[in-house]
């Protein structure tokens, strides 16, 4: 059993996208329980990959290859069934009004669900009232905005305004991110914190919900 779940995890830490879906296949046929094909061999190997991140060895090319090998991986194991993967917490993620670039959107998607996050993905050119109201249904820990525009960065601030004036016992983060977002803006606008790539995004919310620094 530990055999084909170590190639699983090294799999995804070697990119090899190509390799994946046998080894997923060889796995279920030897009966191993899906959760353990989850847990012990793709979300281990996308956590060591994020960990080569942290130590520089990789770079966000590398990581983004590990991440859609893990994709790859992730949608063939789910076709043989649910996966019980528990939730370290919630977030509710959007690419805010007026924008429709999701790439890297679903990059950071697909990282925070392996680190064990569970992301309701709002989708693309969202508006605020709905972001903030699914928020409010899901119980989320954190909203995560997305813009690539400087013409639709302004959403997020007023995401962040409108959330501010709701009258709610736990507001929930709110995190920025996208390619004209900065540190400074994410300040600017009084947001919880801000990621420049998918792997500081992880790093950020382990922070801001397990006080992992």
């Amino acid at each position: 059993m530990g055999n084909v779940l170590k190639q699983i995890s090294d799999c995804i830490v070697n990119m090899e996208e190509d390799e994946i879906e046998s080894l997923i296949q060889r796995a279920v046929k030897s009966e191993i329980d899906l959760d353990s094909v989850y847990i012990q061999g793709l979300k281990d190997g996308m956590v060591r990959a994020i960990e080569l991140f942290d130590k520089k060895i990789y770079h966000l090319p590398e990581v983004i290859v590990c991440a859609d090998t893990l994709n790859k991986g992730l949608n063939l194991l789910k076709s043989f069934g649910d996966i019980n993967k528990k939730s370290k917490g919630k977030i509710v993620f959007a690419v805010v009004k007026g924008d429709t670039h999701e790439i890297g959107k679903n990059i950071v998607k697909i990282m925070l669900e392996a680190s064990g996050y569970e992301v309701i993905d709002l989708g693309v050119n969202v508006d605020s009232t709905v972001i903030i109201e699914s928020a409010i249904k899901e119980e989320a820990q954190i909203i995560a905005l997305s813009s690539m525009m400087t013409t639709t960065m302004i959403e997020m601030e007023r995401v962040i305004k409108e959330l501010s004036e709701k009258n709610i016992k736990y507001k929930p983060h709110v995190i920025v991110g996208g390619g004209c977002v900065s540190k400074k803006y994410a300040e600017e606008i009084l947001a919880d914190g801000y990621s420049e790539n998918a792997p500081k995004a992880v790093k950020l919310v382990n922070r801001l919900i397990g006080g992992k620094k």
